[in-house]
């Protein structure tokens, strides 16, 4: 069965991370700035300069399973999040399905999820310092236009399928008047990339003085990936759709409409490596009087040639759909049931096998700036700005914003920020570190954060998010 929809539908997306910015770590969520301030190992992937000085009176620290992940939703309320995707899911009826497609209308739905498995960093004063860690990352974005909206929930009950057959004892609904994709799906806007990254990272002080310091810093990370996928057009409407799905994903593409061509198939179960790829970060940070630090980085430079199960999406004609539509509102379960057909090979074949395909990772720029008043009380700001051409992964606007730290006592840190733009409004994100142990020798830090502290109090526009560790530590005397 040809699925176009599954280009952009994401009901394959089952069984992942559901889960805004590189923020992933619980230690910076809170205060919603991390590119001048955040260092040792948590510093991969967004500012490698600042291993070149240290937080703490320690030269080495370690972490294990570091998790933040987020879903920003305009079609669903917290509620519906809660008890529908992560609850015991309601079932609608038709009315209720009319009323999901209006939901669904041109809203986004924004999802991230990282996790640190493990992270090391070894800082010395005069070498520099130096690390690694390994990071899952996951990050998805959702755009239906109305009529896809309507073929996800409706089926083919929507009146594009004006004729229904029983096919095999099964109904089926066909168009009489077949449209094109890119006209039925025009400002669709869908994109998913999931993968394993491999980081390391130097950095070190190029000028070191009475009242200013200088430290560069670059990171070299190998990527393993598991899932991309695509559904958007460029500004002059050409349609960019591909896909590569680790087997796990259980996604198929057969039947009329469909040609293998030259695709390297990847059978079996799990979340497989379907392409891999290289990339680095390089950064800078200059320290001002000990007390103001400004940073700068360009992230993500490189790319993941997906290389097993690479498909391509073609302009074709929508002609027919087997499904009456999910019945709630679970899309990553029930998403998977929607597919339709497009006119048979050769002149509607729609999606095409392809031996591998190139793309860039999403290349974004990163900007800060901190002070630091007494030792209780830090400031700070932070920006973000995609570059480069749009990939999957890509947030779709710039991200500003401002935050603070506190230190009340010694055994705790709180933080608090706004964070507003990447088309996912304006958050406020709280977190708080907890240290059962801190001392010249060692540190245990333990943590949670959310993006959005304003979710706990309103329905809409919800963005239902956690970040968390309880295994980070810090060990060695500094050698000055």
């Amino acid at each position: 069965m040809n699925r176009i929809l599954c280009f952009f539908l994401l009901g394959f997306f089952s069984n992942i991370l559901t889960a805004q910015t590189e923020l992933n770590s619980f230690t910076s969520t809170g205060s919603g700035y991390s590119t001048p301030t955040i260092t040792d190992y948590e510093s991969l992937g967004i500012n490698p300069a600042n291993l070149g000085w240290t937080r703490n009176d320690n030269s080495m620290n370690i972490g294990f399973f570091e998790f933040g992940g987020s879903i920003y939703s305009e079609p669903l309320t917290k509620k519906e999040i809660y008890s529908d995707l992560y609850g015991n899911p309601i079932t609608l009826d038709y009315e209720g399905k009319i009323d999901a497609a209006n939901a669904f209308t041109n809203t986004r739905m924004i999802s991230t999820a990282s996790v640190l498995l493990v992270g090391f960093s070894y800082q010395d004063e005069n070498i520099g310092g130096f690390a690694f860690n390994i990071r899952q990352r996951f990050t998805w974005h959702s755009l239906l236009n109305e009529n896809a909206a309507n073929y996800l929930f409706l089926g083919y009950n929507d009146i594009y399928f004006d004729s229904i057959v029983f096919e095999n004892g099964d109904e089926a609904g066909y168009s009489t008047n077949p449209q094109y994709a890119t006209q039925l799906y025009e400002g669709s806007n869908n994109h998913m990339l999931m993968y394993t990254e491999f980081n390391f990272g130097y950095g070190r002080k190029v000028i070191k003085k009475d009242n200013i310091g200088w430290y560069l810093g670059v990171n070299v990370k190998y990527i393993l990936g598991q899932a991309m996928a695509r559904y958007y057009e460029e500004e002059s409407g050409k349609l960019l759709a591909n896909s590569s799905l680790s087997p796990g994903f259980g996604v198929v593409y057969s039947g009329e409409g469909v040609y293998d061509g030259n695709v390297n198939i990847l059978d079996g179960s799990g979340l497989k490596t379907v392409g891999n790829g290289f990339g680095f970060d390089i950064g800078t940070t200059l320290e001002i009087k000990q007390k103001l630090l400004v940073g700068l980085a360009v992230n993500n430079i490189g790319y993941i040639k997906w290389k097993k199960n690479v498909y391509e999406g073609w302009d074709g004609s929508v002609w027919r759909i087997d499904t009456p539509g999910i019945n709630n509102y679970n899309i990553f379960e029930e998403g998977q049931l929607i597919n339709t057909d497009n006119g048979p090979p050769p002149l509607d074949t729609t999606i095409v096998g392809i031996s591998d395909l190139k793309l860039n990772l999403p290349l974004h720029f990163r900007g800060g700036i901190s002070y630091t008043f007494n030792e209780y009380v830090e400031a700070g700001l932070d920006t973000y700005f995609p570059l480069g051409e749009k990939v999957p992964g890509s947030f779709e606007a710039p991200i500003y914003s401002i935050g603070a730290r506190t230190n009340p006592a010694e055994w705790v840190q709180l933080s608090i920020g706004i964070v507003s733009g990447g088309k996912f409004g304006t958050n406020v994100p709280f977190g708080a570190t907890f240290y059962p142990i801190r001392n010249e020798k060692n540190t245990w830090e333990i943590g949670i954060a959310t993006r959005d502290m304003l979710t706990f109090f309103k329905q809409h526009n919800p963005t239902v998010s956690y970040a968390f560790g309880f295994l980070r530590f810090s060990f060695g005397q500094l050698k000055e």
